[in-house]
């Protein structure tokens, strides 16, 4: 078993768009919400690849939670530590097809 550490675990938000307008309004059309940070990307890497993973990180508030709820939907086995505050969220805005390429935004972590 490998064990991924993932000391700022995130939930990543990504807001897809047809087209994004930096001056102007942008029509949301879908969103997708994950448990991100690099522990937990690896760990869907090994798994994918038929290694048996344990994520472990520190998650808290409604937010942590929300991080377990997907790794648990996603089959990957999880041992989070509790942690007073909220979990970090990270958005990215996406068009489709991606032209412009991704933009990302870190929000503010424990």
């Amino acid at each position: 078993m490998i064990i991924t550490v993932t000391l700022n675990l995130a939930l990543d938000v990504t807001y897809q768009v047809p087209a994004v307008d930096w001056d102007g309004v942008n029509r949301v059309s879908a969103v997708h919400r994950r448990a991100g940070g690099k522990g937990v990307n690896v760990a869907r890497v090994l798994a994918a690849l038929g290694r048996d993973v344990l994520v472990t990180g520190l998650a808290g508030g409604p937010t942590g939670q929300a991080i377990e709820a997907d790794l648990r939907a996603a089959g990957l086995p999880s041992a989070l530590y509790a942690i007073a505050g909220d979990s970090r969220t990270t958005l990215a805005v996406s068009d489709l097809p991606p032209t412009q390429g991704t933009q990302g935004i870190t929000c503010f972590a424990p």
